[in-house]
């Protein structure tokens, strides 16, 4: 691997693992500054990558170089209009509310807690709807979490069947 493949793998794990909201609300000042509001953030992340990584002229743009380690992409299987159900193990019976929900989603993942679609509580367990471009992201940032003592997994829901 050389120094450019590092570089962006650093990156790569940082995006998914860190904590990066102070740089998002950077991210959104600048966007606004630049009054572009579709491509703006897209515009900063490219200037970003520039200034990091330098000329990448001669980088060739291997799919396998982008991979972090993960063995495989999760499957979604219920998807509706854009966006994923996903599964997490806890309820009301771990006294959870909607609102601790989007509070942990966001405190972890970094994602608007705006895009957070229907929230499902159950006895035992949870349904919630995220956009399809954020739903990896919300799954990899809820690795190794407790709540309120109890070690949540969140996963893809199965489809729901249909009678």
């Amino acid at each position: 691997m050389n120094r450019l493949e590092k570089k962006i793998s650093t990156i790569l794990n940082s995006a998914m693992t860190d904590d990066l909201t102070d740089y998002g609300n950077i991210i959104k000042s600048m966007k606004k500054s630049l009054g572009l509001p579709f491509f703006g953030t897209k515009k900063i992340a490219a200037a970003l990558l520039k200034e990091c990584l330098g000329d990448v002229s001669h980088f060739d743009y291997d799919y396998n170089v982008f991979k972090t380690g993960t063995s495989s992409k999760p499957v979604f299987e219920d998807t509706v209009d854009g966006k994923v159900r996903l599964f997490m193990n806890i309820g009301k019976n771990h006294r959870v509310s909607p609102g601790d929900v989007i509070r942990e989603i966001v405190k972890r993942s970094g994602i608007d807690g705006k895009l957070i679609g229907k929230i499902d509580i159950h006895q035992s367990y949870s349904f919630i709807e995220i956009p399809e471009q954020y739903a990896e992201i919300v799954l990899v940032s809820f690795d190794n979490v407790r709540f309120r003592g109890t070690v949540v997994v969140l996963e893809p829901a199965k489809r729901k069947k249909r009678d």
